[in-house]
């Protein structure tokens, strides 16, 4: 058997445990994807205000978490709630869950076109907000805050 048979036998063989892995196995596709993405990123550097927005973005939900927990601890009373969702610019709704209450909320950011990447899409995000609540209206726990990028593999 020449050596050019043997590497095509090998390569073969490679291209079939891939493709096995593929479909067998979440953990092989997500390596397989998060291999890409390093590969993506280290030819494709992304543009500083895309850094900018990255860093701008996780201020914003800092700041609205700090918010919270000095705004929203519990016994807050139903005004408290509603002012600390205005003041942040966050709809804000009640919902019943059962035999519990939520105050919700969430903010929608619209990703930049020069974002658009193989992870990301153009970095549209968003940044919720939920605190349970009783029948009145008054903090019954901490809050809790989520920013999260909404159109990332």
């Amino acid at each position: 058997m020449t050596i050019w048979r043997k590497l095509a036998f090998a390569v073969i063989v490679l291209l079939a445990i891939g493709a096995v892995g593929w479909f067998a196995s979440d953990e092989f596709r997500n390596s397989v994807l998060m291999a890409m993405r390093v590969a993506h990123f280290a030819v494709h550097r992304t543009p500083p205000q895309c850094k900018k927005r990255a860093d701008e973005f996780q201020t914003k939900v800092e700041v609205i978490q700090q918010g919270a927990r000095t705004s929203l601890q519990v016994g807050a009373k139903k005004d408290d709630v509603a002012r600390f969702f205005a003041s942040e610019n966050i709809p804000l709704t009640f919902d019943r869950i059962g035999s519990d209450s939520e105050a919700t909320g969430t903010i929608y950011f619209k990703g930049i076109t020069e974002c658009e990447n193989i992870a990301c899409g153009d970095d549209s995000s968003l940044i919720g907000v939920r605190v349970k609540v009783d029948a009145n209206g008054t903090v019954l726990s901490e809050p809790v805050v989520i920013g999260m990028y909404t159109d990332c593999l």
